[in-house]
């Protein structure tokens, strides 16, 4: 059973209907508080009825922020059960007139705070506790780096993956003369830039850095308009290009003809977690026609339950610019001094979202970097 203990305070009435109070609530620690018995995920998940993820909205709160009961919770996914866009919790604080009283075990939300809400409620306001699982869902460092993508932005913007904005001759170089100076962006023109050309040209150029100073240039005797298929983070395209040809050189660079805001360039990877599956680099997604289901495709050991065998599952973090997921290894518990043989096999999860992922980017929580993503036709 929640404890409160309450403080008097004065109540200042806000417009709208809304209040705040002066003072900042103490937490009272309690006997039954502190014996709280430790359940794991799966049981704090087990014994409850809904089971959910949202942010908060603001409503009356106190001096610092926390948010009274009952509070507003915009639910972004459920995990457990279902139930309407916008509900109500319950939090630590609990504002009555002048007094404000505080629960021992009680969440203390803030506005605009994402939050994982387990409750056994029937009915709202949801009854709360940090003893049941409910906790502050802390954002992602790879959403972080996808803050700018004009996600609303129509037509959306091109974000090319894999090789970027430059794909290679597909012929190769015939001297080692010719591919050092291309890998280090060493060109000098023997045609002239076409109209619209020169931004192409520039990121030619800057694909590499001078490292060999005897290497002659390589000579661009053409530039001429053409197509060439990209990654990008919605899977294989035809886009148009600049096609750059070369003395000596059997077949043409491509470069990409689109600048911003029709191409959106991906941040750098980052190291957020161990290698592992979940990395933008090795793995792909499917989407399906409604949206909702993105089936994952990745490198990882052979199913089972054996000694040399695991599972997977994914789970993921959202806004409404990107979606960042994370694959979770279940290994099997293996006998002392095992052998496992080094088997790797193409691997798949579903990951669910509550809404359509839409113009929103796929990323890998491990490392930042967008994942390509098919479309069910």
């Amino acid at each position: 059973m929640r404890r409160y203990v309450w403080l008097a305070v004065g109540l200042l009435v806000a417009g709208c209907g809304t209040a705040q109070v002066p003072a900042t609530p103490a937490r009272m620690t309690t006997g039954s508080a502190a014996s709280c018995a430790a359940l794991s995920p799966a049981e704090q998940f087990a014994a409850a009825r809904v089971v959910l993820v949202g942010d908060m909205l603001p409503g009356p709160a106190t001096q610092d922020g926390v948010l009274g009961s009952p509070a507003r919770v915009r639910v972004e996914r459920y995990l457990k059960g279902r139930g309407p866009r916008v509900v109500q919790v319950d939090t630590a604080v609990s504002i009555q007139g002048d007094s404000t009283g505080v629960a021992e075990d009680g969440i203390e939300p803030r506005a605009g705070e994402r939050w994982k809400i387990y409750t056994r409620s029937r009915g709202q306001p949801f009854d709360t506790s940090l003893c049941a699982g409910s906790t502050r869902v802390l954002a992602s460092p790879a959403l972080a780096l996808w803050r700018a993508f004009p996600v609303h932005a129509r037509p959306r913007p091109i974000v090319p993956l894999g090789e970027g904005l430059v794909l290679d001759p597909p012929s190769g170089f015939t001297t080692d003369a010719s591919k050092l100076a291309y890998l280090e962006g060493r060109f000098a023109l023997r045609t002239a830039l076409p109209s619209g050309s020169a931004t192409a040209y520039g990121r030619l150029r800057a694909k590499g850095v001078y490292e060999h100073e005897k290497v002659p240039p390589l000579l661009v005797t053409a530039v001429k308009r053409g197509s060439a298929t990209f990654v990008t983070d919605r899977g294989h395209m035809r886009l148009p290009t600049w096609q750059f040809s070369f003395k000596g050189v059997a077949s043409p660079a491509s470069v990409l003809a689109l600048v911003p805001p029709r191409v959106f360039l991906a941040p750098p990877l980052h190291h957020f977690g161990p290698p592992g599956p979940g990395n933008s680099i090795e793995d792909s997604a499917r989407l399906s026609r409604s949206g909702t289901t993105v089936t994952l495709s990745f490198v990882g050991a052979p199913p089972g339950n054996g000694p040399c065998e695991e599972n997977y599952r994914v789970s993921a973090l959202a806004d409404s610019r990107a979606v960042a997921f994370t694959i979770t290894t279940i290994t099997a518990p293996g006998r002392p001094g095992q052998a496992c043989p080094a088997l790797a096999v193409i691997r798949t999860v579903a990951l669910h979202l509550s809404r359509p992922l839409g113009a929103r980017v796929l990323v890998s929580a491990t490392d930042g970097g967008a994942v390509p993503v098919a479309v069910a036709s």
